[in-house]
């Protein structure tokens, strides 16, 4: 009995020695791969990663007290050197933490005396003060250059005229665009602006039947570009934040800074949304028939829109959701720039936890640190059924292994009796 005992107690031993690694392993997978982040970060995960932010920003700097200085001066001119606003204004806010204390001081009394009504604007004021007058000029003049950047670029989202997938590699989405401020007539009614913005679905029959033929059509692109259209055209499609996500979307792509891995997975949400098995089908009975221009038209808009599944495009608006948030908190090329190196949801919600804790903080982050900067996101543990369970299994598993060990050790390891001597008489 004792022998069987023994054995038993052993192989539980020998299974929960196995068994907790695996589920301790499943357990922090699963609360800090991101996979179980809400979509709308928490006021305690913005503070944490706005903390953690900081924390960078001063560890980006040199110690060397001397050195900061030069160190912030040469990274913000380097910003300016390549027009990229954001990312400058990024470091102007960061400046309490990559100088020196005397000169923190100094930037707090300084903006508290600025007389405008946000925050961040007073402090980038002052810190734009501490800079040299020709850093200061190139400043304004960058952003005189960049124009209305929240206004989602033209060309981001009307389709070319070529329709190819290639886009040239020196095309950056700050390029693009100033196209678009001259495509765009000033006097245009704000409808006709986003009549505009989306093209028309003219060009899209145009470049559907291109993409049927086999031509060098980029089908994302393209797609977005249909959904898009369908969202303004309907008031039961996209709504204009995601018209503005689709923007962010279609100017990356074209300025080619979207992940290998991120293009994959938004073709497969894209795909989806509207599944190529259904759509060329309907594409080819629209565009079989010889028609007039109008008629034609009408049987594109319609094979795309017959041809959204609608719990594709609920995952898809969920993406394109986030994506919108980092436009608004910052501008379209520098949600572009936050994206760059996104792969998956996990690390869309992460760039979109960036924006929320540091708006133009996180594109300067971003730049200085790639993706590395994503993982500074602290989105916190979201304790699901799922993972209460594995901690609670974790925890009852940890208690049998004490629970054995105590009961081999009472039944191996005796301990000597107190012998009793007999007192003299």
């Amino acid at each position: 009995m004792d022998k069987s005992s023994g054995w038993m107690q052993a192989v539980v031993f020998n299974s929960l020695l196995i068994l907790m690694p695996v589920i301790a392993a499943q357990s922090l997978a699963m609360a800090f791969s991101g996979e179980s982040f809400s979509d709308s970060p928490t006021i305690e995960s913005i503070d944490q990663t706005r903390r953690n932010m900081d924390d960078t920003f001063a560890a980006i700097a040199p110690r060397n007290g001397g050195d900061k200085y030069k160190f912030w001066h040469d990274i913000v001119e380097r910003e300016l050197t390549d027009m990229d606003v954001a990312a400058a204004r990024g470091f102007l806010l960061a400046a309490p933490q990559m100088l020196d204390r005397d000169s923190v001081r100094e930037l707090e009394a300084d903006s508290s005396g600025v007389k405008l009504d946000r925050a961040d604007d007073r402090m980038a004021a002052a810190a734009l003060r501490k800079l040299p007058l020709d850093i200061g000029l190139k400043f304004e003049k960058a952003q005189a250059s960049a124009g209305s950047r929240n206004i989602p670029s033209a060309s981001a989202i009307i389709e070319d005229t070529d329709g190819t997938e290639d886009a040239p590699e020196e095309e950056s989405a700050d390029e693009a665009a100033e196209d678009s401020e001259v495509s765009v007539s000033s006097t245009a009614r704000p409808s006709d602006r986003r009549f505009v913005l989306l093209g028309t679905f003219a060009d899209l029959a145009n470049n559907s039947e291109r993409w049927l033929k086999g031509d060098r059509v980029d089908p994302i692109t393209l797609k977005i570009t249909a959904l898009a259209l369908i969202g303004a055209d309907t008031s039961d499609g996209l709504s204009e934040g995601n018209i503005r996500a689709a923007s962010i979307l279609k100017s990356a792509r074209r300025a080619r800074r979207m992940t290998p891995e991120f293009t994959a997975y938004l073709k497969g949400r894209l795909n989806s949304a509207l599944p190529d098995d259904v759509l060329r089908p309907a594409l080819e009975e629209a565009l079989g028939e010889l028609a007039t221009t109008s008629v034609r038209v009408d049987r594109v808009r319609n094979a795309y829109l017959d041809s959204i599944n609608a719990e594709g495009l609920l995952e898809l608006e969920t993406d394109l959701t986030q994506i919108d948030r980092l436009g608004m908190l910052t501008s379209t090329p520098a949600a572009i720039t936050l994206i760059e190196h996104v792969k998956d949801s996990s690390d869309l919600r992460r760039a979109r936890l960036l924006a929320e804790a540091g708006g133009d903080r996180s594109v300067a982050l971003v730049k200085q640190d790639g993706p590395g900067a994503l993982r500074i996101a602290d989105t916190g543990i979201k304790w699901t059924r799922q993972l209460m369970l594995q901690v609670l299994g974790l925890t009852a598993s940890g208690l049998a292994l004490l629970y054995v060990m105590i009961a081999t050790f009472r039944r191996n390891v005796r301990l000597p009796k107190k012998s009793v001597e007999p007192s003299g008489i």
